[in-house]
């Protein structure tokens, strides 16, 4: 009979260890997540402008790019 409580409680205990391991893992992860790609994805943020959106200090000007110049480079592209 003693065996078969402590079994049960044995079990109890794995079942919640497991439970709290999933949710602890998830806690941690979410929390890497945060404090190390928030910073460097505000940083990225701050320091690119991939869409050209700010205006330049000097020139807009940007020399032409001779790409797709003919029919048949332009049908190539996909």
């Amino acid at each position: 009979m003693e065996s078969s409580v402590l079994k049960s409680v044995g079990e109890s205990i794995a079942r919640f260890l497991q439970h709290f391991g999933e949710v602890m893992g998830n806690v941690i992860l979410a929390l890497l997540y945060f404090f190390l790609l928030g910073p460097v994805a505000i940083l990225y943020r701050l320091a690119s402008d991939p869409l050209r959106t700010r205006r330049p200090s000097g020139s807009a000007f940007l020399p032409w790019r001779k790409e797709n110049e003919t029919i048949a480079e332009a049908h190539r592209q996909g």
